[in-house]
């Protein structure tokens, strides 16, 4: 079973030469599920109303920031504040991940008054991250109409090549630069465009496009306005310095999409396409010290919160141990430093499904029935 395990990964590993899962050896999320939730306890699909404390701390960290920086002379000090504001910035972001998922509170009212703020410091209009990540990415992991996925062959254009060599870490990105971490980043950006553009119409380096309705269309404007003023009301309180407000905004909107991304390369861009979603074969966990899935919300589980995501983080570890148990050649969990390595090693542009023999006679083992 180990030797059968092996295989399967390194096929994973090489998605130029794997192309598309066929549907016939994908399974459905609700078939995990069911083997695996009668094991779980019932507290672990309860709301985590405890880590409201998390969010306030990290905005507190956030705001006591921006104080130092309006009012220290000091280089080292402004330095070390961004990059502190950065990191908690980052660290919302995981916190209104799980806000999104209802792993924190299910009032809706409750979760849209802290939504913009948590995501507005990131320069992200919550509703356009509902559209893309909670309704479409989700249930169409790792497929052809997921948000999130790679290109694919057929897809390449010239914007697609720029985009990949700069924002995608793969064999042909030259010199394993930094600029991959900001791929956080333009992923908003193009996105935000796209929704902007009417009927099916997208730039060609956005994978694809849900559908937007003219309503959401102004909700999403309405927050960026939202967005925009509290952007202009910082200008005002670092009294119109410029370093102040690119030390305050920019620099650490850069150093959160740095820390996002070291984990969100790995949760999808290991794993093949697929006909339809399968959260095991579409996703990859990795292994990081235990300080970090603390500090983290355990965002390193990334296949248990495919499977469960308004599941207390707290009980990923628990759901981990389970999939290694029930579902050992599908689960994939590895060092986060052999993910990294293997995301430098993979081809720029996934094969064509179509152009690749002997697709349907892949040597997936199947789980025990």
């Amino acid at each position: 079973m180990a030797a059968a395990a092996a295989l399967w990964y390194g096929s994973l590993s090489f998605r130029g030469a794997l192309g598309m899962v066929p549907a016939y050896q994908l399974k459905s999320a609700s078939e995990y599920i069911a083997a695996i939730r009668p094991m779980l306890p019932r507290e672990a699909f309860r709301p985590e109303p405890r880590h409201l404390l998390r969010i306030a701390l990290q905005v507190v960290i956030v705001a006591a920031g921006y104080f130092l920086l309006r009012e220290t002379t000091q280089w080292w000090v402004a330095i070390g504040s961004s990059l502190i504001i950065g990191h908690s910035q980052a660290c919302l972001v995981f916190l209104g991940h799980d806000l999104s998922h209802n792993a924190v509170l299910k009032d809706a009212r409750a979760k849209r008054l802290l939504e913009l703020p948590i995501w507005g410091v990131n320069l992200i209009p919550p509703s356009l991250w509902f559209r893309i990540h909670n309704q479409n990415h989700h249930p169409e992991t790792n497929t052809l109409r997921d948000t999130d996925r790679v290109y694919r062959a057929c897809e390449e254009t010239r914007a697609n090549r720029i985009y990949n060599r700069l924002f995608h870490p793969n064999r042909k990105t030259p010199l394993r630069h930094p600029i991959v971490l900001f791929h956080f980043i333009t992923y908003i950006v193009r996105h935000f465009v796209a929704a902007l553009m009417t009927g099916e119409r997208k730039p060609s380096v956005v994978t694809y496009k849900p559908h937007y309705s003219k309503a959401l269309r102004r909700k999403i404007l309405a927050e960026v306005a939202i967005i925009v003023m509290l952007q202009v009301a910082l200008w005002f309180f670092f009294r119109g310095v410029w370093w102040r407000y690119v030390l305050a905004v920019p620099v650490p909107i850069l150093v959160a999409s740095s820390v996002a991304m070291t984990y969100i390369f790995t949760n999808h861009f290991l794993n093949p396409l697929c006909e339809k979603a399968d959260p095991l074969i579409g996703t990859t966990s990795v292994v990081v010290p235990k300080f970090f899935d603390w500090l983290h919300d355990n965002f390193s589980y990334h296949t248990e919160h495919h499977l469960f995501p308004g599941m207390n983080p707290r009980y990923y570890p628990l759901v981990s141990t389970l999939l290694q148990q029930q579902f050992p050649e599908r689960y994939s969990r590895i060092p986060f430093a052999e993910a990294w390595r293997r995301i430098w090693a993979q081809d720029e542009f996934i094969s064509e499904p179509h152009s690749l023999p002997g697709a349907h006679s892949l040597a997936l083992p199947m789980a025990a029935e």
